[in-house]
């Protein structure tokens, strides 16, 4: 008898029960055995639920389940720690970071993707795009597992409601980055049959902006609010290429809204076209 998979719905449902529970234990308890639960389960929240959405929209015609939690665990986990070695050995202080990293880590994760689409039968654009979002959203859930943790870890010791602030906001963003970047590449890469052509290469290099222009809403948070509203020693140290720290900043609104108006487009441009490949398929 065939198994039934369960709906987004019941994922996003279910999952989020789970998380809630497990938030509520921690704060009654205070037991730090909970931590892990807590975390995972609200990195993994977001990103698995897309994954069922995607598979509830358009199903799969060569997708196994074993080569999808491949795609999510072993291509997004490899990527993540080779992207972490790469970028501390690599990534250059001054000459625009952000570029180099959305380059790094949109070439490990599109590694991921070419590798899994090695031996399939039929490459159909929906099968791309399943599995490239898979292999980013992997990537993307152990990531803000990391950030959740390390974010509440101060120096005055560890804030429950700092990570909580951190991880939720990541449980919004989650559909909007590294998926939609890598589901882009490989929605292209399935359309030229798996083959690296240089469609697929402007394909990466679109992925790669995308990325680099999302990490830099920050940096263009800073350089705005500093040229509008800032400090004279704020302003020679940006001339000289130094960044103030975005906690310095005032007006904190001004530096706020431009980092989310610049995420926001990323996010609707990026999910505009990924949206359009998915329809014309």
């Amino acid at each position: 008898m065939k198994a039934v998979l369960p709906t987004w719905r019941g994922v996003l449902g279910c999952g989020l029960a789970l998380w809630l529970a497990s938030l509520a234990a921690l704060v009654l308890t205070d037991d730090d055995i909970l931590l892990p639960s807590v975390v995972l389960l609200g990195s993994f929240l977001t990103p698995v639920t897309v994954i069922f959405w995607f598979v509830d929209r358009g199903g799969t015609t060569a997708l196994t389940p074993r080569r999808l939690l491949a795609a999510f665990f072993v291509a997004g986990v490899t990527g993540l720690l080779v992207a972490a070695v790469l970028e501390t050995w690599l990534l250059p202080d001054r000459l625009l970071p952000n570029v180099w990293v959305g380059l790094v880590e949109e070439l490990l994760k599109g590694a991921g993707v070419w590798v899994l689409a090695r031996g399939l039968r039929s490459y159909t654009v929906r099968d791309g795009v399943l599995l490239g979002t898979t292999v980013g959203l992997g990537f993307g859930a152990f990531e803000a597992a990391g950030y959740t943790l390390s974010w509440g870890m101060t120096a005055s010791g560890f804030d429950l409601s700092d990570m909580i602030a951190e991880e939720v906001l990541r449980i919004i963003v989650a559909p909007f980055c590294h998926g939609v970047w890598t589901g882009l590449f490989g929605g292209v890469l399935f359309a030229c049959r798996g083959r690296v052509t240089w469609k697929v290469v402007g394909a990466y290099l679109a992925a790669s902006s995308l990325h680099a222009l999302w990490d830099g809403s920050s940096t263009a948070g800073i350089v705005v609010t500093v040229l509008a509203a800032g400090t004279p020693t704020q302003r020679d140290d940006l001339s000289n290429g130094d960044l103030p720290m975005p906690s310095s900043l005032d007006p904190q609104w001004l530096y706020g809204g431009v980092q989310w108006a610049v995420m926001i487009a990323v996010a609707l441009l990026g999910v505009l076209v990924l949206r359009q490949h998915w329809r014309e398929s």
